[in-house]
């Protein structure tokens, strides 16, 4: 889950990590209150998701607090890279002597945790590696220890500050490691981490983005911050139901137990030319019941012409998935049709199951895929 650079703020002031003070709007008439309120220039900050926003216009300066309603009217309720604007964070402008660039990100190549750090902040950080990879410092840290004075040695190669600066900066880069420890995260950014004119250190920007699998450990965040209004209303409901849906662009739902199979179907079906409405989980173990559920969830997608249930057996047994199809069945539109792989334990049985109630499922998913095919194509010639 990606958090909005003023919820990513509201956790970086609770954990120390020095941040400007400023205000969440939706109205530009109280972005124009709250600019008087401050007293001077203001960043007026479109919140949304993707990145780049100064470039693509979300970020903009206001010199008085009229300038500050008619931005605000500009950003908000309008499109940005593809988001609607929703709201805008008001911070006073700072006097900046340099920016630099300060991120924790899980490095799955690695199989670690990897401290980033640059000395040329304020660009994004891909752009930068394109551009600049000679500005780019990545240190590699071992859970077990965490950040270490030591580790900065190799920052020290290619900068040029002072003790007090270093210091500072010795002190972010742990709190921002605790930050990501704490909240589970998979990335966490500040960029531009500033240095202003008066030799402190601030956090002007900041990205966070948790690990969704540690949902039953950041209840309390997951609550305060998930916002539904930027999810597709299929994984909404999925997610009510207990699993992970993604919505594409197709006629075809996958049901299968498991991620890394749904996406070997989905690359199968692609090779047939055949386009996927959506991709439903089940994971280990999946009772009959579990299975109505997961029905119930893709059959409210509206572009679903096909189910094809994908399963391979080990702890979940196919014919636990047969029971459930079969209970499924009352609920299943009569326009939608069924396609059934099964391999792995108790493979026999489920599909004897199925054959019996007419429903012809295979142990080979080429053969599977195929009938896909053949039941799009008939429906395209009647």
């Amino acid at each position: 889950m990606k958090l909005y650079e003023y919820q990513a703020k509201e956790i970086f002031k609770k954990e120390a990590i020095p941040t400007p003070q400023g205000q969440i709007t939706s109205s530009p008439l109280e972005a124009e209150n709250i600019m008087r309120n401050m007293g001077k220039e203001v960043v007026i900050k479109s919140q949304v998701l993707v990145g780049g926003r100064g470039k693509a216009g979300g970020i903009k300066f206001a010199s008085s607090p009229e300038e500050a309603n008619l931005i605000s009217k500009q950003l908000i309720g309008h499109t940005l890279k593809g988001e609607e604007v929703k709201k805008v964070l008001i911070v006073p402008k700072q006097l900046i002597r340099q920016e630099l660039y300060l991120g924790i990100a899980l490095n799955r190549n690695a199989k670690t945790t990897t401290l980033i750090f640059s000395s040329a902040g304020g660009m994004d950080i891909e752009e930068l590696s394109k551009k600049l990879p000679e500005k780019i410092v990545k240190i590699n840290i071992d859970p077990v220890i965490g950040i270490q004075n030591y580790h900065f040695n190799r920052i020290l190669k290619y900068v040029d500050y002072d003790t007090n600066l270093i210091s500072q900066l010795k002190e972010i880069a742990k709190k921002l490691y605790y930050v990501y420890k704490k909240y589970d995260c998979v990335f966490v950014e500040i960029n531009p981490l500033a240095v202003l004119e008066d030799g402190s250190l601030m956090a002007l920007d900041s990205k966070l983005e948790i690990d969704d699998n540690a949902e039953y450990r950041q209840k309390d965040l997951m609550e305060r911050y998930y916002d539904k209004t930027t999810k597709e209303p299929l994984e909404l409901i999925g997610k009510d139901a207990g699993f992970v849906v993604i919505k594409l662009k197709g006629t075809v739902s996958i049901i299968s137990n498991g991620a890394g199979l749904a996406i070997s179907t989905m690359d199968l079906l692609k090779k047939y030319d055949v386009g996927v409405a959506n991709i439903l989980d089940l994971s280990g173990g999946a009772t009959s019941e579990k299975v109505m559920r997961a029905v119930n969830v893709v059959i409210e997608d509206k572009d679903v012409k096909i189910i094809l249930f994908n399963i391979f057996g080990g702890i979940t047994r196919c014919d636990e998935i047969a029971r459930g199809i079969i209970k499924s069945l009352k609920y299943i539109p009569q326009n939608i049709s069924i396609v059934c792989r099964l391999q792995g334990t108790n493979k026999d049985e489920g599909i004897k199951i199925l054959n019996q109630e007419g429903i012809n499922a295979v142990t080979d998913l080429e053969i599977a895929v195929q009938k896909v095919k053949n039941l799009i194509l008939e429906r395209e010639n009647k």
